[in-house]
């Protein structure tokens, strides 16, 4: 047991020789370092959203679990806000506004941090779309083309896109929005982006959900944007060996071929931010309205 101190808050922290990552040989005080040094760059897309932990406590080869509902035994830093579930009632939930309560969480075994697409103010407005694009098979290729025929559509509608590695296998397309629209019309207007692509390359893409109909071709994912969904916090590590990060790209950079969902690790991530600014550094600077996307769909 050790103890650290940050902005006056005391915080035991336990295990911290345990193996998180075998392959990798990170433990879990690797784990909780990582996400004290990179808490300022990520706090912009934790603050003041719900939070959903998937947790570890033994490391990746022990067994998971997600968390939403907040325990008690929490600390007094660590903000809250009670949400109304979508099957009815209300549950409180954890949302991380301070370096103490990343490192707090990160103690817990959490490994990966998925967030709400709204803020705590207006949980019923999204402030960020999100097209999930994971491979049909093992190639990264039809995932990298897929992005860039999104981004040349949404540009023909007048939006502004940015693109992040999973860390797991695929892509997220997002787009900061204006809070105007409530979720079902935003994933309204994301599933006829994603048909009106689909039907630009039928050979390549479908919205079908059922996989036994895709027949080879890339889903092109638009479920997240729903009320009380999530998805992967930007900067998160993932479960995955090697101890990957979900990690914000340039869309030049998406033109390396040697480029994958996993390329950046907990090993070499610092030394990208220390030679590269974060390419989602002005992500909530400028904002989109989806007003009107209706009509700006079928002129195409």
């Amino acid at each position: 047991m050790s103890v650290i101190e940050i902005n006056g808050h005391r915080i035991e922290l336990s295990n911290l020789d345990k193996v998180f990552y075998r392959k990798a040989g990170v433990t879990k005080g690797d784990v909780i370092e990582y996400y004290r040094r990179i808490y300022p760059t990520m706090a912009p897309h934790l603050a003041e959203r719900p939070l959903t932990l998937h947790r570890y406590p033994d490391g990746i080869s022990g067994e998971g679990f997600y968390q939403k509902e907040a325990p008690e035994y929490i600390p007094g830093y660590v903000d809250t806000v009670e949400i109304e579930k979508v099957e009815g009632g209300t549950q409180s939930q954890m949302v991380c506004n301070s370096r103490e309560t990343l490192v707090y969480l990160a103690n817990l075994g959490t490994i990966t941090f998925h967030v709400w697409l709204s803020r705590i103010d207006r949980l019923q407005l999204p402030d960020k779309l999100i097209f999930d694009l994971d491979p049909p098979g093992d190639d990264f290729e039809p995932v990298r083309e897929a992005a860039f025929d999104l981004r040349k559509l949404m540009k023909e509608l007048g939006l502004v896109s940015y693109v992040m590695t999973t860390g797991s296998a695929g892509l997220h397309v997002a787009v900061p929005l204006k809070r105007e629209l409530d979720f079902d019309h935003v994933r309204r207007l994301s599933g006829a982006v994603s048909s009106r692509l689909a039907s630009r390359h039928p050979d390549q893409y479908t919205t079908e959900v059922r996989k036994a109909k895709r027949k080879g071709r890339l889903f092109l994912d638009t479920a997240r944007n729903s009320y009380g969904q999530t998805s992967v916090a930007p900067y998160s590590l993932r479960a995955r060996e090697g101890c990957s990060v979900a990690t914000p790209l340039g869309w030049d950079e998406l033109h390396d071929s040697e480029l994958h969902s996993k390329s950046y690790t907990i090993e070499n991530i610092f030394r990208r931010l220390g030679q590269k600014e974060d390419p989602w550094k002005s992500f909530y600077e400028d904002s989109y309205s989806l007003g009107g996307l209706d009509g700006r769909i079928e002129a195409l």
